[in-house]
């Protein structure tokens, strides 16, 4: 009895390894998925983003950012305008208000269930796409790397600096908002 018994928790503890194997392998599956359509992103906008923004006046950022998703995920109207932060209400009461309209490609991917966001600045990886804010003005793009040490973040973006599409480097704000498309796209 005492052997049967000592074989049924054997039992018990090689299938709670097992289920936690399972669950680790699929959680770092999906880790692993989402990275491929991270280095996805960063290979198409790399190809494509000089066509996509020749210049700034061509496609600001906002567009530069739209035309990427939309090669990875359909994006309905409502999607575009909370990307463009289309609001009839002032842009700077609303962030003092900390609503969500002025999160741009966050609030839309979030909000439409087909981004994820990233809460802490080591979870950014090359391919997530960010909204942020300085004082006087916001801006948006495809993260390229993220410098913790010098509070940097280089992004593939469109914007007058670049003349339209280029990459660029940024200090990260305290109002910034990154998000990672999801593998379903919705």
């Amino acid at each position: 009895m005492a052997k049967i018994s000592k074989n049924l928790e054997s039992l018990r503890q090689f299938a709670l390894r097992r289920s936690l194997l399972i669950g680790l392998i699929l959680t770092n599956y999906s880790s692993i998925y989402a990275q491929s359509l991270n280095e996805k992103i960063v290979d198409y906008v790399t190809l494509h983003g000089k066509k996509i923004s020749p210049t700034y006046e061509h496609a600001v950022c906002t567009e530069l950012v739209i035309k990427v998703l939309e090669h990875f995920t359909p994006l309905t109207k409502e999607d575009k305008n909370r990307i463009r932060i289309i609001v009839d209400e002032n842009i700077h009461v609303l962030r003092v208000q900390k609503r969500e309209e002025p999160k741009g490609v966050f609030y839309a991917l979030t909000s439409a269930n087909k981004g994820e966001a990233i809460n802490t600045l080591e979870q950014v990886v090359a391919g997530d796409f960010v909204q942020f804010w300085y004082t006087g003005w916001g801006h948006c793009g495809i993260v390229k790397e993220i410098d913790m040490k010098r509070n940097v973040m280089t992004l593939f973006s469109s914007f007058p600096a670049t003349e339209g599409f280029g990459v660029q480097e940024f200090v990260i704000p305290t109002e910034c908002y990154f998000v990672r498309l999801k593998v379903s796209g919705g």
